[in-house]
């Protein structure tokens, strides 16, 4: 993959994060007395896309450098550290929105793996506020990574 596809499938992806982040928003203004029992399961997926983003921009990443994707059952939890190590992308993070990234993570899994009326609002409140920051703060992260790079 060259640079200039790698900058065009990197804006689809960042696209698709705003978009995520405004729904999250949207979302999280519901007044507690209107939430209906699916909103908490709704707000759950929606984290989990949040890894997922995360997930599809390392990916491009590998691509573009030529190198293997991790496999395997831990191959999320391995994703999201080689990104954490990384100095030009999660090492500019604030050790906050690092481990922030870790619990979106866990959202992930226990979506996939779990029942979605076991969430409760309570789970989800504090992370699908600050999604769209989280939002903001990748992309950033993300556009300085593509500018430096050759």
């Amino acid at each position: 993959m060259d640079r200039e596809r790698l900058a065009a499938e990197m804006d689809c992806e960042f696209d698709h994060l705003r978009r995520l982040a405004g729904q999250a928003e949207e979302l999280a203004r519901v007044p507690s007395a209107e939430r209906r029992p699916w909103d908490a399961a709704a707000a759950a997926k929606y984290l989990a896309d949040l890894s997922l983003g995360l997930e599809n921009l390392c990916k491009r990443r590998y691509v573009y450098l030529r190198t293997s994707v991790p496999q395997g059952f831990d191959s999320h939890s391995r994703i999201l550290a080689d990104f954490l190590a990384e100095p030009l992308l999660g090492r500019q993070l604030a050790p906050d929105t690092a481990r922030n990234l870790k619990k979106y993570l866990a959202f992930r899994h226990r979506f996939i793996h779990g029942y979605g009326h076991e969430v409760d609002w309570t789970m989800v409140e504090e992370p699908l506020r600050l999604l769209p920051d989280m939002v903001k703060i990748l992309i950033s992260v993300w556009q300085a990574w593509l500018e430096k790079t050759a």
